[in-house]
């Protein structure tokens, strides 16, 4: 077969595979002979002659580049697609010319559709559906989307396949194995990245995504896994009028999450949106291990719910998942930044990939330091006010000049949540994402600590102390900037024996090599070790004494005694141990 039987909308006639394979493959030539050129010519003429001509010259390259894809469809709109959301690969007037990917496929005419969806059912499509409107309410490069109405009248949205877009996909998948080989052979690009394996789950995600039951499956495991989330809602799927070419859901009226004025109009809350989005990818990420890989705007939607607002997500043909262990080290990961531990970074670095030789340590730690300085702390808006362009040309270097290698299998977890970061910025620039992963962390340690499975004397201590009088006034302190402090310095005396432990194993492992050579400095280790004793019962006496003087006053007395009791108990050990 040398052609294929599916006429594009913006074609008379096909084309053959051989010519798609060529013209994809020269599109890229052309790509890297032009970025070699202005190298040369940077060198030749200088920067600035590069610099002024900069802007117009990526332009060029980019309305190539998106008018090929519109042209052939297929595998180069779902590339454009991916590469429209990454500000920090790519010049912004790249994104501004990628971004007519998102909407500007044309649509195939439904004459071709309609055999599918008969053969694919055993019947017209009158004994099928008791109505089907054939204009396309959406058009993308695998398929579209058309309004229908099941026989008992239920609102449905029906997804078909396009015809003979296997067969598309497969010849410029080849093309792209090519120009992937090159680049991971010939270009800095390939010794950062994990290019072919990039291929390899790119091509296992499109092929994933032509088979609609596969993604009606990740649909119904997303409804599971997400229906505890109260203002997240997933669509049903109507398995009767579902196979491998169609796909039948609820139909979903609401507003597309980029629609901010019909958002607003209809008095929902952007900033709670935004909350909800964050939550629903880090319950995805860290808990459930599987992700909605494609967060773009058209697959969201946001609308009026039971609880004041819904959240809604579709289409489910890019996921992703996470195996537990990598899970595991994301989480690590995760902790050890809020923590800004260092040493622990670089560790999850090392198990999850990203630092492949032993040498590289020092300058990834480097790296890591500038990075937690810079940015750990920052709201989404204060990270928005900063300039994007400028902000992501500090990162590129940083990136570029340490020698992080970036896993193929974190290339679709990272443009999700690259594309979910944007959303959320411009939902609401006032967002803090680390304290929304804050109760997800908590949730983690007391995983980790098996707190989720303590004994039934501990749960029945705890339940006695909930009924307590003054309970709530606790709480309430708690959440105080005062009994914040009182976490916060009980936390940090519970993970000193931790320190102390990672500590232990740095000298065992001769990362410290201390060597004690006299009595004398041993006993002097012994006395600081006796000091430090001494200076973490202090902390907790004086933090356990004001806090019960403040309950005292705050109507909550046996609280107050509470407190007061371990103040002794505590000096009592000191005595004990003197």
């Amino acid at each position: 077969m040398t052609t294929t039987n599916l006429k594009l909308a913006n074609k008379t006639k096909p084309i053959t595979l051989k010519d798609r394979r060529k013209r994809i493959v020269g599109l890229f030539r052309y790509l890297v002979i032009d970025i070699a050129t202005e190298r040369v010519q940077g060198r030749v003429l200088g920067k600035k002659y590069i610099e002024q001509r900069s802007e117009a010259r990526n332009r060029r390259r980019a309305r190539r580049f998106v008018e090929t894809s519109l042209e052939l469809g297929g595998v180069l709109i779902k590339l454009g697609q991916y590469l429209s959301t990454r500000f920090d690969l790519l010049p912004e007037v790249w994104l501004e010319e990628l971004s007519r990917l998102q909407d500007s496929v044309l649509p195939v005419d439904f004459s071709l559709l309609l055999p599918v969806i008969e053969q694919d059912f055993g019947g017209t499509l009158d004994e099928l559906f008791l109505e089907f409107n054939p204009q396309p309410l959406a058009s993308a490069s695998l398929g579209q989307v058309h309004e229908a109405r099941l026989l008992d009248g239920t609102r449905v949205a029906v997804k078909v396949r396009r015809p003979g877009i296997e067969v598309i996909i497969e010849a410029d998948l080849e093309a792209l194995n090519r120009v992937i080989d090159f680049l991971q052979r010939r270009t800095d690009l390939g010794k950062l990245a994990d290019l072919k394996g990039i291929a390899r789950e790119f091509e296992v995600t499109l092929r994933r995504e032509l088979d609609y039951v596969k993604e009606a499956e990740s649909a119904r495991r997303f409804k599971n896994n997400l229906k505890k989330l109260k203002y997240v809602y997933v669509p049903v799927v109507y398995g009767e009028r579902s196979s491998g070419r169609v796909l039948t859901t609820e139909f979903i009226d609401g507003y597309k999450v980029t629609n901010y004025p019909a958002i607003e109009a209809a008095g929902l809350d952007r900033h709670m949106v935004a909350r909800v989005l964050a939550n629903c990818y880090l319950n995805q990420a860290l808990i459930d291990g599987f992700f909605h890989a494609d967060p773009h705007p058209g697959n969201i939607f946001v609308r009026s719910g039971p609880l004041g607002l819904q959240v809604v997500f579709i289409d489910f043909g890019m996921v992703g998942e996470i195996t537990s262990e990598m899970r595991y080290q994301v989480r690590r990961l995760i902790f050890s930044v809020l923590n800004r531990d260092v040493d622990a970074i670089i560790s999850s670095f090392k198990k999850l990939g990203f630092i492949r030789r032993e040498e590289d340590v020092d300058k990834v730690r480097l790296g890591i330091n500038y990075f937690l300085d810079k940015f750990i702390g920052l709201s989404l808006g204060q990270l928005k006010a900063l300039d994007r362009r400028k902000l992501f040309e500090e990162i590129s270097y940083i990136i570029y000049n340490t020698p992080i290698y970036v896993p193929s299998e974190f290339s679709f977890m990272s443009r999700a949540f690259e594309t979910l970061l944007g959303l959320c910025t411009s939902l609401s620039p006032q967002l803090n994402f680390t304290a929304e992963a804050r109760p997800f962390m908590q949730r983690l340690l007391a995983e980790e600590l098996g707190a989720t499975n303590m004994p039934e004397g501990v749960t029945a201590l705890l339940n006695f102390l909930g009924m307590l009088p003054g309970a709530d006034n606790v709480q309430a302190f708690l959440k105080s900037p005062a009994g914040e402090q009182l976490r916060e310095n009980t936390l940090q005396v519970i993970s000193l024996p931790v320190k102390l432990n990672h500590t232990l194993e740095r000298l065992e492992s001769g990362r410290i090599q201390v060597q004690i050579q006299s009595s004398e400095v041993a006993q002097a280790a012994e006395k600081i070790q006796k000091s430090n004793e001494r200076l973490l019962t202090a902390v907790l006496v004086s933090s356990f004494l004001i806090s019960g003087v403040i309950l005292a006053t705050a109507s909550a007395p046996i609280w107050a005694t509470i407190f007061c009791l371990l103040v002794a108990v505590l000096i009592s050990l000191r005595l004990f141990r003197q």
